[in-house]
């Protein structure tokens, strides 16, 4: 991978990253090509659209308010970045507290694909995802 690959996947991975901190629905998704495909764990049999995942996304704000990441960590790769984290939120029956990983595929500056994968027990269990 060329240095200038590289800074363009960094570039891409920094701009996500903050655009998730900012929990603005519209800045994540405006890091999607149109015809961006999202896959979660904890749905394995479905591939989402971007407008899928915007849905679910604003879904989530009103499911786990006050999200906040914590011990994130994100490692470029030629196609991509992979994010490392906990995530952190209220729900009616208490904090919730979940580590996820995140695989991005980059190609011209946006993302192609994202596969997300949830510590499905705690999922569960604060009732965030069905059983």
């Amino acid at each position: 991978m060329t240095a200038q690959a590289l800074e363009s996947v960094g570039a891409v991975a920094r701009s996500w990253e903050a655009a998730c901190q900012s929990g603005d629905t519209d800045r994540i998704v405006a890091h999607l090509c149109d015809d961006a495909v999202v896959w979660y764990n904890f749905n394995p049999q479905a591939q989402h659209t971007k407008g899928a995942y915007r849905a679910m996304l604003e879904t989530s704000r009103t499911g786990l308010p006050n999200r906040r990441y914590k011990d994130r960590r994100v490692h470029l790769h030629p196609g991509g970045f992979v994010e490392q984290a906990t995530l952190e939120g209220e729900t009616p029956g208490g904090p919730v507290e979940t580590p996820f990983l995140l695989i991005a595929t980059v190609e011209g500056g946006r993302i192609t694909r994202i596969a997300q994968y949830f510590d499905t027990t705690i999922m569960h269990k604060a009732g965030l995802v069905p059983v």
